[in-house]
């Protein structure tokens, strides 16, 4: 990486992800492309170097760099963590977009234990984030947290959704969990990172081979999807450009800690999921505990 912003896009072989770190590498930044499988990630590098030849910009092929990682695995995510750190001098943001959403009955449990939806959203972006925020420190670091409109109460005795399993109220309910993690993380380290929740819509690559495989399950479910990615999606630049905005634009980061944006709007109504500093503290703690960190 050369000395220009380096940005770790999670879930960057994804639609949100995708279109986040073509527009991030458009604007100069130094891209850093997470995912699970490596051919996938070069791939998507691929992709991106044709999209800055075409529009004429020029770039270092060290410019854009890959970082396998499978969040729903803590061991993954620590190596990952360590290579970052070992690679990446200065981190000047993260974000977040990777996600699991399973259509079967459920719960799926992993050798670990731990159910794959609440792993994969949010045990394992919560540890990575972790592990990296020392360095981001440095750079007066950015945390973008890709959320959906979702609002689940939070089940204590059953955070992961083992017990008593539905797969659409187990998605949301991580999915409300991004919400308050991002408002808690900018509680415990405003004035040494920042922490933003982003609201993208409803985005779909309608280009990707793997779409009805990766979203379109049977059922109502897959009927509900089917509409809305015809209807009613966006294509991946209509978020990857207000998630560059939101990383390469604020010169005063901490203006913008804590807050709550839809697209490029900053939305001014009070976030139930957020403002809850009980439901933060709380699920910090549980994920201090899940993921073995015994210091902050």
């Amino acid at each position: 990486m050369t000395d220009k912003q380096t940005i770790l896009v999670t879930g960057a072989t994804g639609s949100i992800g995708g279109g986040a770190a073509v527009a991030l590498a458009k604007r100069g930044a130094g891209v850093v492309l997470l995912g699970r499988k490596l051919e996938k990630l070069e791939a998507r590098a691929d992709s991106i170097r044709v999209a800055l030849s075409e529009a004429q910009i020029d770039y270092q092929d060290t410019d854009i760099a890959s970082l396998v990682i499978d969040f729903s695995d803590m061991e993954s995510v620590r190596l990952a963590a360590a290579e970052a750190l070992n690679r990446f001098p200065r981190i000047h943001g993260l974000v977040l977009s990777a996600v699991a959403q399973t259509p079967t009955t459920g719960p799926n449990i992993l050798p670990s234990g731990h159910e794959l939806m609440f792993a994969t959203n949010v045990m394992g972006p919560f540890l990575f984030t972790q592990l990296l925020l020392e360095r981001m420190q440095q750079s007066d670091g950015l945390v973008l947290h890709v959320i959906a409109p979702y609002y689940k109460e939070i089940d204590w005795d059953d955070v992961e959704s083992i017990s008593n399993h539905k797969p659409m109220t187990a998605y949301e309910r991580t999915k409300t969990m991004h919400r308050v993690i991002a408002a808690e993380l900018a509680r415990r380290y405003a004035g040494k990172i920042s922490s933003v929740a982003f609201n993208p819509g409803f985005i779909f690559d309608k280009s990707d081979p793997e779409l009805t495989k990766r979203w379109l399950s049977t059922g109502l479910t897959g009927y509900f999807y089917r509409i809305m990615a015809v209807f009613i999606a966006k294509p991946p630049a209509f978020a990857g450009e207000p998630v560059a905005n939101l990383m390469l634009s604020h010169k005063d980061r901490s203006a913008i800690n804590g807050a709550l944006f839809k697209l490029d709007k900053r939305v001014e109504k009070p976030d139930k999921a957020m403002n809850n500093e009980e439901w933060g503290k709380r699920l910090w703690d549980e994920l201090v505990l899940k993921t073995g960190l015994t210091t902050e």
